[in-house]
């Protein structure tokens, strides 16, 4: 029977692994995206370089900082050096030039993509040892055959990295916890006999979960500083972990102080990583503080949170765990009402997305607050509502139509069952969503909606919400008739079927994915990444005389594989006087153009160019919606 289940597991990792690179790999080098020049023509041959001739100031090289970015796809150096067609994007090239910017994309995204592959098996790792192999398997095949986590682990991008630190390191912090539930006895380190190395390696053995959450944790502030929210996040997880999975069993005063030494211990850590795999810091040590507590995604609400740290530091020294153990069992007592009223709220939140979207966008115009996602400074309650809404929306639809259902199944079931039964998978429902709508006031807070690539770590937790929906689905379903381990099965095939069948649909334009639920007159991701592109430019290349063609782009991934010449702005010295024979215009740089376009006034109309009845001589609709598109519009078709 175990010989059984082990071959079915590793039967279903190899399929999700295997259908992965299926539509992974023809797709790392046939892809033009935006943005990515930024990393491979300069961030990341600037931070190698720099190391190297031992600069280490020039290691900070960019403000996201993106540094485990630079690190990961530094090996595509070895392969080719970018640094000779860093001009070339938009003039004219040869095939062979073009070639090479195609090797170039390969080999500084292939590394990405393989530091995927390991985070869909650290998944599977983390979340059989938090909850079984039912789990760990479903959330493996809705993480791993998700459109939109392919399509951003394709693109040289620190949100590429990011889906999967951030996530880890919750799911590390979880496990450290779900261990000490589960340890009541801790083995003493003998300090009198034990060696240093003995030492050390017992307290690896014992705290490894909490390490490992520690590194994750350095490693997403590395890639990208949205990432300090854990600091707070984690944080309230403490106290979160106590409510609903420690409290009554453990004596309040012992778990804070220990629990708060290992808080620290595990901002220590992050900040050791960070300083490590940091250069630039080794000679501003500062910097430690300003990518960590200091950061620009920090700065408004830092204060509050050490202020907060301290109080609970306070009271934990001079109170004895007093005012904390009240407050604490205050809300123990009403922590059933606390988790109905909170999912309650993110239901409702859902049916008023949907209902929004289906009455045609009557209340929230969604599509035009992530056209514009920098918000507005200030704090408006209606402003606030209708961004928040906007957040969920894109959430919503970018699940695949199996994941939203049983994402939104499991906070309705879970928010009216008791936390005694079922208690870590229920707890977690909880905390994932907490995280959710966290991640979305955070966002609120910097002014900031987010987008599809803005969220993105916010995937795989859905993913994982919705494997534990289905997995409580298959004991409550009316099959008595039919063994558990029949209905997983089942459940694994349903789950594999429907996935590949949203990645086929999408194909290859993964990361513009947008759910079958959504009406096809929306677009989703109006912030693409560059779909699109690369098929416009190779069918302008095909043209006779194509190296002659001087052509405008709203976007200049087009450009990078047009053989002709590419412009981009709109600035009169690339406009006036050039004799441009087709614009490539996309949906989702139409209300950018609109407001950019004066210098085109005299001879060209650009309402029209980007008019649903304007198809020019070569159109694709991503996704099949016709609102979501990239075409190529002769001039004299819109000529003045």
């Amino acid at each position: 029977m175990m010989r059984r289940k082990k071959t079915i597991t590793l039967v279903i990792i190899s399929i999700v692994l295997a259908t992965n690179v299926f539509f992974a790999l023809p797709r790392i080098d046939k892809y033009s995206s935006v943005d990515e020049p930024y990393w491979t023509y300069k961030r990341i041959s600037k931070f190698w370089t720099a190391v190297s001739e031992r600069k280490w100031r020039s290691t900070n090289i960019n403000d996201k900082p993106g540094i485990t970015t630079a690190i990961l796809a530094g090996p595509g150096l070895w392969s080719i050096d970018p640094m000779p067609y860093k001009s070339l994007r938009q003039e004219p090239k040869t095939q062979e030039v073009a070639t090479a910017i195609e090797k170039i994309n390969f080999s500084f995204r292939l590394p990405i993509y393989l530091t995927s592959l390991l985070f869909l098996l650290l998944f599977y790792f983390f979340l059989k040892k938090l909850f079984d192999t039912t789990i760990a398997l479903l959330s493996l095949i809705f993480i791993g055959l998700s459109p939109i986590i392919l399509g951003i682990s394709l693109i040289i991008n620190p949100d590429s990295l990011l889906w999967g630190f951030l996530p880890l390191t919750i799911l590390a912090y979880l496990l450290h916890q779900k261990k000490s539930a589960l340890n009541t006895h801790v083995e003493k380190i003998d300090l009198a006999n034990d060696t240093p190395g003995k030492m050390f390696l017992e307290i690896v053995r014992q705290k490894k979960y909490l390490i490992a959450a520690g590194i994750f944790l350095g490693l997403s502030i590395l890639t990208k500083y949205v990432a300090n929210i854990l600091y707070v996040y984690l944080l309230g997880l403490l106290f979160l972990e106590y409510i609903y999975n420690f409290h009554p069993r453990k004596k309040i005063s012992d778990y804070l102080k220990k629990s708060m030494l290992e808080y620290l211990a595990l901002i220590a850590i992050s900040m050791a990583v960070f300083f490590i795999l940091f250069p630039a810091c080794w000679l501003m040590p500062a910097m430690v503080l300003k990518g960590t507590f200091l950061s620009p995604a920090f700065k408004s609400t830092w204060p509050i949170f050490v202020i907060f740290l301290g109080i609970i530091f306070a009271d934990l020294v001079l109170f004895k765990n007093f005012f904390s153990a009240k407050i604490i069992d205050f809300l123990a007592k009403y922590k059933q009402v606390f988790k109905k009223t909170f999912s309650v709220l993110l239901i409702f939140g859902t049916i008023f997305v949907i209902a929004n979207v289906y009455s045609n966008m009557r209340f929230v115009d969604f599509e035009a607050d992530i056209a514009s996602p920098k918000g507005g400074s200030g704090f408006s309650a209606i402003r606030f509502i209708s961004e928040l809404s906007s957040n969920l929306y894109v959430l919503i639809f970018s699940l695949t139509p199996i994941v939203f259902l049983f994402f939104i199944w499991a906070i309705f079931t879970n928010s009216f069952r008791r936390v005694e039964t079922d208690s870590k998978e229920s707890a977690v429902v909880l905390y994932f969503s907490i995280f959710i709508v966290l991640y979305y006031i955070a966002s609120e807070v910097n002014h900031v909606i987010a987008t599809t690539r803005y969220q993105i770590a916010i995937f795989p937790l859905a993913s994982i919400i919705a494997a534990i929906g289905l997995k409580q689905s298959l004991s409550r379903l009316p099959w008595e008739n039919i063994k558990h381990s029949m209905r997983a099965n089942l459940a694994y095939a349903l789950a594999i079927i429907l996935s590949i069948g949203s990645l086929f649909l999408i194909s290859p334009f993964f990361f513009n994915y947008a759910s079958l639920l959504l009406p096809q007159k929306y677009v989703l991701n109006l912030k693409d990444m560059g779909d699109g592109s690369y098929e416009a430019a190779r069918f302008l290349n095909t043209l006779p005389n194509a190296k002659d063609i001087t052509i405008w782009s709203d976007k200049g991934a087009v450009c990078e594989t047009f053989l002709g010449t590419c412009k981009v702005s709109f600035s009169k010295k690339d406009v006036l006087g050039t004799d441009f024979k087709y614009f490539v215009v996309s949906a989702g740089r139409k209300s950018r153009s609109l407001k950019m376009s004066a210098i085109f006034n005299d001879s060209v109309n650009f309402k029209k160019l980007y008019s649903s009845e304007e198809s020019g001589i070569w159109r694709i609709n991503i996704g099949g919606r016709a609102n979501d598109f990239v075409k190529i519009v002769p001039v004299e078709n819109i000529a003045k």
